[in-house]
C-alpha cells in the first residue's frame, strides 16, 4: 500500500509538471505569435494585427501577473496603436478630423500607461519599459497645456531609460523631444537631427530612425534632405507606408 501511495504521488507530481510544461509551452507559442503580429502590424500599419497582439499580451499578463515582459508588450502594443493614430493625423488634411484623432490617441496612451508602470514595478532595470512609458506620456500631449503638464514627465522616463542603457529607441524619443519642443522650452531641431544620425550610424536598418529624421528635415523645410531620407527608407523597406506617404507629399509640392 505504501509503495502504491508513493507511486501515485510521484505520478501526480509528474502530471502536474507535465501540465505546467504544456501550459508554459503554449504560452510561449502565443507570446512569440503575438510579437510577430505586433511587428508586422506596426510595420504595415495594420491596426487589426496590433489589436490582436494586444489582446494576446493582455491575456498572458493576466495569467502570468509576475512576468514583466508580458506587461511591457501590452504597453508596447498601445504605443504601436498611438503610432498608427499619429500617421492618420499626418494623412488627414481636415483640422476637425485631426483633433478627433488626437483625442483618440490620448485615450489609447492613457490606457497603455498602467501596463508600462506595471512592467517597471516588476523590473525597474529594463530600459525599454521606461522608454515606452515616456513615449506613451508624449502621446498624451495634444497642445500647449498638455505639453506643459506631460512634457517633463516624458523626459524623466526617457532619461531613466538612457541611464540604464544606451537604448537606440530611447535616443530617438529623446531626439523627438528636441525636435518637437519650442525653442523657448529647450527645443533644438539640429540637436535632434544629430542624435538620430548617430543612432542610424550604429543601427542602419532602424526604420523609425529614418522616419523621424525625414520629418525633422521637413520641420526645417529642408525638402531635398527629407526626400533623400525617405528614399533611403524605401530602399530598406519598399513597403514602408510612412516613407511612401511623405515622399509622395514632398515630391508633389516641388
Amino acid at each position: 500500500m505504501t509503495i502504491l501511495k508513493k507511486t501515485g504521488i510521484l505520478f501526480l507530481a509528474f502530471l502536474i509538471v507535465s501540465f505546467n510544461t504544456i501550459v508554459s509551452d503554449a504560452g510561449n507559442d502565443r507570446y512569440e505569435q503575438a510579437k510577430k503580429y505586433l511587428v508586422k502590424g506596426v510595420n504595415t500599419h495594420n491596426e487589426q494585427l496590433v489589436q490582436d497582439a494586444k489582446g494576446i499580451f493582455i491575456q498572458l499578463s493576466k495569467d502570468n501577473s509576475s512576468i514583466y515582459e508580458y506587461a511591457h508588450y501590452v504597453a508596447l502594443s498601445y504605443l504601436g496603436l498611438c503610432d498608427l493614430k499619429n500617421f492618420e493625423i499626418e494623412q488627414s488634411p481636415v483640422k476637425k478630423v485631426k483633433k478627433a484623432l488626437k483625442a483618440k490617441r490620448v485615450a489609447i496612451a492613457e490606457e497603455g500607461l498602467p501596463f508600462a508602470d506595471k512592467s517597471i514595478e516588476l523590473n525597474d532595470n529594463f530600459s525599454e519599459s521606461y522608454r515606452v512609458r515616456g513615449a506613451l506620456i508624449s502621446n498624451k500631449i495634444s497642445g500647449m497645456f498638455s505639453g506643459m503638464k506631460n512634457g517633463s514627465l516624458a523626459e524623466e522616463a526617457i532619461d531613466l531609460a538612457l541611464l540604464i542603457e544606451n537604448n537606440p529607441m530611447a535616443l530617438i524619443e529623446n531626439a523627438r523631444m528636441y525636435i518637437n519642443k519650442p525653442g523657448i522650452l529647450g527645443g533644438d531641431v539640429n540637436k535632434g537631427i544629430e542624435i538620430i544620425k548617430n543612432v542610424l550610424k550604429d543601427n542602419p536598418e532602424l526604420e523609425k530612425g529614418y522616419v523621424n529624421l525625414g520629418m525633422a528635415y521637413v520641420e526645417k523645410v529642408e525638402v531635398e534632405n527629407a526626400i533623400n531620407i525617405f528614399k533611403r527608407l524605401l530602399e530598406i523597406n519598399p513597403e514602408n507606408p510612412e516613407a511612401r506617404f511623405f515622399l509622395d507629399k514632398l515630391t508633389s509640392t516641388m
